[in-house]
């Protein structure tokens, strides 16, 4: 297998990539933190369901409301989860206490996800979209079968991101290694196959390919480092609590080919999963989700407003626009076509899809877990969105059909 060499680009005129996002804008956030924490303590001091919003509630911070599902074990995240139910002027609303939460998510969008679940009646399903330029949330639902009416399954991360981890694979030898794609730059021997293009093997998800890049070319070190670029390990900044994503990056050749392939113990967020999507769509700049637009007092005043910050820069914008080019295939002729031709043909016609698909069995809960992440349009990114079916062994229920469906939803102006 060869990749090939290209001189290491100059650092002037480019935005310089592999910034953990623990290090990069580490004033932006603490200065986001403490506007953000000393506004919402003042308006919700002394509320219980302030408290519950910032703490979970209950003595052991869940709040009552919110037991996992049957087939979940218990979840550290205790703060109750936001509801979707009241519109007002376009927007769902909550109040929490005397105080009234106006939030980011798109009703329509909203609506027709939860109505995809509710006619194909998955185990458990999740589904995350927002926008790569700012961080704002157009949707964030979920569903369980037998439990539908608990919440806590969006904001969990229990989930094996399987390949979708391929990404974060992919990201860390075009950067650390600064190879170019194009054709004959793997190479693989095999009696039916000679080489490999690294677009192909992201869009077909090749083990094999992702299996020798990763112990034989990115190393351990690398591999460490870029998880954490891209948000691994290490608290989500949201308007509610989330778990991490956790990825154990091994140092033994074997088990860093399964890991660098997708087959690690490394877990994903959903929410995280729309995130990583997002800083690709987005010139490798990972910003902030938001879901409280604004927060409104008794009288109607506005005591707090959500904007864009940045959060992290994981990636190098060149490296993004690689990147994006090859999750095109994942769409175009890759382990999501054959979900996207039978169903979002239309779509496609008009609307270009860069995306990864990830499937691993799990144990918690138990089940198959089928990811779909990416975005659209790929030349003009507008909406990233992460898509995960937690299916039985019989069920055939796609993360990638979830997506298709919420993207002719999204782009229906265009579509029509």
């Amino acid at each position: 297998m060869k990749l090939e060499w290209r001189e290491p680009e100059s650092d002037a005129g480019k935005t310089k990539g592999a910034q953990p996002a623990g290090e990069r804008g580490e004033r932006t956030r603490r200065f986001y933190a403490r506007v953000a924490f000393g506004v919402l303590a003042f308006f919700l001091a002394g509320s219980w369901m302030g408290i519950s919003f910032l703490q979970g509630g209950g003595k052991d911070g869940r709040s009552p409301a919110s037991k996992a599902p049957a087939g979940l074990d218990s979840s550290p995240v205790g703060a109750s989860s936001p509801s979707f139910h009241q519109i007002a002027d376009g927007k769902y609303t909550e109040l929490r206490g005397s105080y009234q939460f106006i939030y980011t998510v798109d009703p329509v969008l909203q609506v027709c996800v939860e109505e995809v679940f509710r006619a194909h009646r998955p185990p458990f399903g999740v589904f995350v979209a927002l926008e790569p330029k700012t961080g704002k949330i157009l949707a964030l639902a979920e569903y369980s079968r037998n439990r539908a009416e608990n919440g806590g399954i969006w904001n969990r991360a229990t989930y094996p991101a399987a390949s979708v981890f391929k990404i974060v694979t992919a990201a860390c030898a075009l950067e650390k290694g600064q190879y170019r794609l194009g054709p004959g730059k793997i190479r693989r021997p095999s009696k039916w196959e000679h080489q490999t293009q690294f677009d192909d093997a992201l869009g077909k998800s090749n083990n094999v390919v992702f299996g020798r890049v990763a112990s034989r070319l990115v190393g351990s070190e690398a591999l460490r480092q870029y998880s954490s670029a891209f948000g691994f390990n290490q608290p989500l900044p949201f308007d509610f609590p989330v778990e991490p994503s956790r990825a154990v990056i091994p140092e033994e050749s074997y088990e860093l080919a399964r890991c660098g392939a997708g087959f690690g113990k490394v877990t994903l967020n959903p929410l995280h999963g729309a995130l990583i999507a997002a800083a690709i769509a987005n010139r490798g700049i990972m910003m902030r989700p938001y879901l409280i637009e604004e927060v409104r007092g008794a009288e109607g005043e506005i005591l707090y407003q959500g904007q864009p910050v940045v959060w992290a820069q994981p990636i190098s914008a060149k490296t993004a626009q690689d990147l994006n080019r090859m999750m095109r295939r994942t769409v175009e002729d890759g382990t999501a076509a054959r979900t996207f031709q039978r169903y979002g043909k239309d779509l496609l016609n008009k609307i270009t899809v860069s995306g990864k698909t990830g499937s691993l069995s799990g144990d918690n809960p138990p089940g198959f877990y089928d990811w779909f992440v990416g975005f659209a349009t790929a030349e003009d990114p507008q909406v990233a969105l992460s898509a995960l079916a937690i299916n039985y062994h019989r069920d055939k229920f796609r993360g990638a059909f979830i997506a298709q469906e919420a993207l002719k939803t999204y782009f229906r102006k265009r579509l029509n």
